[in-house]
C-alpha cells in the first residue's frame, strides 16, 4: 500500500472516530447549563464544519492523482490539527 492509500485509510478510520466523539460530546453539552451550553454549541458546530471540510479534503485525496496529493494532504494536516483542537477545548470546558 503506498503512502496516498495508507493516508486515507488513516483519515477515514479518524473520521469515523471523531463522528462517535462528536456525539459523546454532544451529550455531555446538553447537560450543561443554558450560558455555557450556547458558548459549547458555538465551538460544536465550529468543529462539525471543520470536520466536513477534512471529509471534502478526503474526497479531493480520493479523486485526485498523486501529483496533487502532496499538496491536497498538507491542507488536510492543518484541518486536522483544527479538529483535534476544537476537541481539546470543548472537553477542557465540560471537564470530561
Amino acid at each position: 500500500m503506498n503512502s496516498r492509500e495508507e493516508y486515507i485509510d488513516k483519515l477515514e478510520k479518524q473520521l469515523r472516530e471523531w463522528n462517535t466523539q462528536i456525539d459523546e460530546l454532544q451529550k455531555r453539552v446538553n447537560k450543561e447549563s443554558q450560558d455555557l451550553k450556547a458558548k459549547l454549541d458555538k465551538r460544536m458546530d465550529e468543529l462539525r464544519k471543520n470536520r466536513s471540510r477534512l471529509r471534502s479534503k478526503l474526497d479531493k485525496i480520493k479523486d485526485s492523482g498523486d501529483d496533487v496529493f502532496d499538496e491536497i494532504k498538507a491542507d488536510s494536516e492543518k484541518l486536522w490539527k483544527d479538529v483535534k483542537k476544537g476537541f481539546s477545548e470543548i472537553r477542557e470546558i465540560v471537564k470530561e
